[in-house]
């Protein structure tokens, strides 16, 4: 895992050979990063980073958006992508939050090409992904290579809808912050979604009702303390080891980066 800027993305060899008449190898600066179907298009960096130049115009700010490549199971550093670039700061439940327009996608079929928006709390540094807007239901979006000719309308509404997308969050915290959780419920819940009684399970259970009511900024109250303890043991606490080439940390990374948060949300307004 590294992190490049735009300049250095668009010095990036990206080369397609074909291997027979269904696949081809796609490999970047001379390394092995995926085979996939002979049809499949392939973006470049020019086209990946043209939406970022087009909102760096629009909010009147410098072009400099942070670029992540990624190793896969078995591809090389830049299989994977993270593009974003800081986009507003809210109060999301009284957390002062720094959001950042993103972009991930891979150079092969293992995560498709799509926008959303990271949040990340301050008081505790955790990272989150959101996808969905209370007008729109959901504000995500894919992007083929030719997104300029047959996507103009579509990529004008998504960055439309990034406004629409942090209201949604915001309301989606006072919603959680307003669900009590008692001792009880708390214990019921983690007992069924963790099942048995192996140590990783137990540990797990326990970090859990720790950072429920120990967690940066938490008191043990409500869905958002609850929300609260799950974003940190994603983003601290949970293992990660070293697999196939990708590091720990590399993992780490990708794991906060595929976080969603409606899909926590939903589960934990599930509790009775």
């Amino acid at each position: 895992m590294k992190t490049i800027t735009a300049s250095q993305a668009l010095e990036l060899e990206i080369v397609e050979t074909p291997l027979n008449c269904e696949f081809k190898q796609i490999d970047i600066n001379g390394q092995y990063a995926a085979t996939v179907g002979k049809s499949r298009a392939i973006p470049t960096w020019e086209n990946l980073l043209s939406p970022f130049v087009d909102l760096s115009n629009g909010m009147q700010v410098d072009f400099a958006p942070e670029i992540k490549l990624f190793h896969s199971s078995h591809g090389t550093e830049g299989t994977v992508y993270n593009i974003s670039m800081p986009y507003k700061t809210i109060e999301l439940g009284g957390r002062e939050t720094k959001c950042r327009i993103q972009r991930q996608g891979s150079f092969n079929s293992s995560k498709g090409d799509t926008f959303g928006m990271a949040m990340y709390v301050q008081i505790c540094s955790n990272g989150m992904m959101g996808w969905k807007n209370d007008a729109a239901n959901s504000a995500q979006t894919r992007f083929s290579t030719n997104w300029q000719t047959i996507s103009n309308t579509r990529i004008a509404a998504m960055l439309q809808n990034f406004d629409g997308m942090t209201d949604h969050y915001i309301a989606l915290a006072e919603i959680l912050k307003e669900k009590t959780i008692s001792a009880n419920q708390l214990e019921t819940f983690l007992t069924k979604k963790f099942k048995g009684d192996h140590s990783i399970t137990t540990r797990k259970r326990d970090q859990l009702s720790e950072l429920f009511v120990m967690g940066k900024g938490n008191s043990g109250e409500n869905a958002w303390d609850l929300f609260n303890a799950f974003t940190e043991f994603e983003n601290h606490h949970k293992t990660f080891r070293t697999t196939k080439g990708v590091s720990a940390a590399e993992s780490r990374e990708k794991n906060v980066l595929t976080l969603d948060t409606d899909s926590i949300a939903k589960e934990l307004l599930a509790i009775v």
